[in-house]
């Protein structure tokens, strides 16, 4: 009876680690599905995924939701090589601003940077995330 036990608790912790360890294919390393802060007033989310027809394609979308219309400078990098960025204008009732592009997933881990500036207050938001 013991042995048993024993190995019901070992495999118990085995698998309790393999779930903290693996993420579902869909979510980035770090990625919280919530909001995160910017250095000021506004919030922003980074979302990366494989695409869904296409899993050499990754599906990045960046979000920043701002109490005013004001413009945005916006960029993304991939691997530290800029492949992504322009000006926008938040709008809708939210005052969001909303980014999507797709990115080549390259072999071993892809590293994103999101960062918006806002050209008349000066804020910034900025993350790194890995997928």
């Amino acid at each position: 009876m013991s042995s048993r036990r024993g190995l019901i608790a070992t495999l118990g912790i085995t698998l309790g680690a393999a779930a903290l360890v693996s993420l579902p294919a869909g979510v980035a390393s770090g990625d919280d599905p919530g909001r995160d802060d910017c250095a000021r007033t506004s919030d922003f989310r980074l979302r990366i995924f494989e695409a869904s027809n296409n899993n050499s394609r990754l599906t990045v979308v960046g979000v920043v939701w701002s109490d005013d219309n004001d413009v945005w400078e916006w960029r993304m990098k991939h691997d530290g090589d800029v492949s992504a960025e322009g000006k926008l204008r938040a709008k809708d009732a939210d005052r969001s601003l909303r980014i999507e592009r797709s990115m080549i997933n390259l072999p071993g881990p892809d590293t994103i940077l999101f960062m918006a500036k806002n050209t008349a207050t000066g804020e910034v938001c900025r993350t790194e995330r890995q997928f």
